[in-house]
């Protein structure tokens, strides 16, 4: 899995709730300028451009805080 999640944005539980359960993913922290090409990887995910975005492993992603902390809930009761 990959969390895009940038400062100062919602992105703060999904991270905290992957941490807490025990879930391992990759962090991808958005540069806004579009230097570095995550911004690139973000719009293909999420074609609003917000974090957060979690990636799941087939590809999919799930585009809004309390339905990423859900999935992850619901993944380990």
């Amino acid at each position: 899995m990959k969390l895009f999640y940038s400062e100062g944005s919602c992105s703060l539980s999904p991270h905290i709730v992957l941490n807490e359960l025990g879930i391992p993913f990759e962090k991808i922290k958005i540069d806004w300028t579009g230097n570095d090409g995550t911004l690139k990887e973000l719009n293909r995910l999420n074609e609003n451009g917000c974090v957060p975005t979690l990636q799941l492993e087939d590809g999919s992603a799930l585009t809004e805080g309390a339905a990423i902390v859900q999935y992850l809930a619901d993944l380990k009761p």
